[in-house]
């Protein structure tokens, strides 16, 4: 089977509370600095900004099979900020992977099949 590309798949994307801390993970520039993203990260959550501190999904579906990519300790203004990196960001590299890794699943999907398939003809 070939390979399926970005335009063979659906897209889908989630961002979840993360559970890391924010001190120590957000920032680490100087104490002034982090404490600056700090501050604004907690103000962002208090807002509802769920991009301000999140675990970023992304899966890939083909068939009803799926392929995913999970980034912890993000922050960003919102989803847009996200995912307009030029393609040369996490979005991207996170796209590519979740495709990577629906490729493989479905490889193991097919073996299943056929190695259930020879089983069956025993």
């Amino acid at each position: 089977m070939r390979e399926l590309t970005e335009a063979d798949v659906t897209f889908s994307l989630t961002a979840e509370p993360e559970d890391l801390e924010i001190e120590g993970n957000a920032s680490a520039v100087d104490p002034e600095t982090d404490a600056e993203t700090y501050a604004w990260i907690r103000r962002e959550l208090q807002s509802g900004n769920d991009w301000a501190w999140c675990c970023v999904t992304i899966t890939a579906t083909w068939e009803g099979i799926e392929g995913q990519d999970t980034l912890g300790g993000c922050s960003y203004q919102s989803e847009n900020d996200f995912t307009n990196d030029g393609g040369e960001g996490y979005y991207s590299d996170m796209r590519k992977a979740a495709l990577a890794d629906l490729n493989e699943n479905v490889r193991a999907t097919i073996k299943l099949g056929s190695d259930l398939a020879a089983l069956l003809s025993e």
